[in-house]
């Protein structure tokens, strides 16, 4: 068993750094308590909760690693339990708009998620899109 790297610790959460990052600094925050991994789902007290505490390991991560900040990921898949992801972004020196070279589209999770732009969905597709959201209310 790896030994844990805590980032930041309190009574009801700890965040720790990833064995298994993809950037230097990579942290996961966990409540301390069982919650299911679908955080979106968990009631509002312990979805605030999870959401103050990641924003405190935040401005840890931006002062210790000197990145102008760090990406929010929740996608509650892997780990069975509720869990955020802080991805330092380093290297943005100040900017705020970074364009990545292509697009990325899929119609089903492939098991990451990416914040690169798709290609331009036409106007009757995004109807259509909020159509099916609109019928599902």
């Amino acid at each position: 068993m790896a030994p844990c790297h805590r980032v930041l610790e309190d009574e009801k959460h700890v965040a720790f750094l990833s064995i298994y990052p993809n950037t230097p600094g990579f942290t996961v925050v966990i409540p301390k308590t069982h919650l299911s991994s679908d955080v979106l789902a968990l009631d509002d007290s312990a979805y605030v909760d999870l959401l103050l505490f990641t924003k405190r390991v935040d401005k840890v991560l931006r002062q210790g690693l000197k990145v102008d900040r760090c990406a929010l990921i929740v996608e509650g898949l892997m780990i069975p339990h509720a869990h955020a992801k802080l991805v330092p972004l380093h290297g943005l020196n100040g900017r705020t708009t970074v364009l990545s070279e292509g697009t990325a589209f899929t119609e089903t999770y492939a098991g990451y998620v990416t914040s690169m732009e798709g290609p331009r969905m036409s106007d009757k597709d995004l109807a259509d899109v909020l159509a099916a959201i609109a019928a599902g209310q």
